[in-house]
């Protein structure tokens, strides 16, 4: 076999192997999503993730040294397949609008497969992995901003931070979703933002 026989040849394994490698360790961060979003980071074994793969403990820790990196690579692919904050707000014709929009942009994340076992993950996950928590808040930043931006054009009361904040919590608790990490404010506001709510009946409801 000449020279380049021998390349291509040799070029042709090295393909065939990082395939075989990549297809291992794609099994392997499938089965641990599953079993991180069942009993979280503390509880889950590596035992378990391998026999969830179907592959010994020691092909597990030959792709992965140990459960951090695992959980690590886990949820770090979650965030990057999770839809972005990004809306097409373009055109928005008034608050309900936009309003619609945000919900819209909320309910594509909360439908959303990564999404699910991140969160699912995350909350059976101990204080260690708080760096996750912080991702998830920046992931719905952008939501925060919109909402708060949205109440800002469409009223000059000072209270847009605190309607947007309430706005975002209903529907995240709706969708069973992770709060954000903006302080929570005062029960007096989500009283006062029903009651401004309710001051301009829609048309064909009646008044107390």
């Amino acid at each position: 076999m000449n020279t380049a026989a021998s390349t291509r040849c040799a070029s042709k394994t090295s393909l065939r192997w990082e395939r075989a490698r990549e297809s291992a360790r794609r099994c392997i961060r499938e089965a641990a999503a599953t079993v991180f979003a069942e009993e979280g980071f503390e509880r889950a074994t590596m035992r378990r993730i391998a026999a969830v793969c179907g592959v010994t403990k020691v092909t597990l820790y030959a792709h992965y040294r140990d459960k951090e990196r695992l959980y690590r690579a886990v949820m770090d692919g979650h965030l990057a397949s999770m839809p972005s904050g990004v809306l097409d707000m373009h055109g928005v014709a008034d608050l309900g609008d936009a309003l619609r929009r945000i919900t819209d942009g909320i309910g594509r994340l909360a439908a959303d497969g990564a999404c699910q076992a991140f969160c699912r993950a995350l909350a059976h996950s101990g204080p260690a992995h708080d760096v996750y928590r912080e991702h998830w808040h920046a992931m719905l930043a952008p939501y925060f901003r919109l909402a708060e931006d949205a109440f800002t054009k469409a009223s000059s009361r000072p209270t847009h931070a605190a309607d947007a904040e309430k706005f975002l919590r209903l529907l995240l608790t709706e969708h069973g979703l992770p709060q954000g990490d903006r302080p929570v404010s005062e029960p007096d506001a989500t009283v006062a933002l029903f009651l401004r709510a309710y001051a301009a009946p829609l048309p064909g409801t009646r008044e107390f």
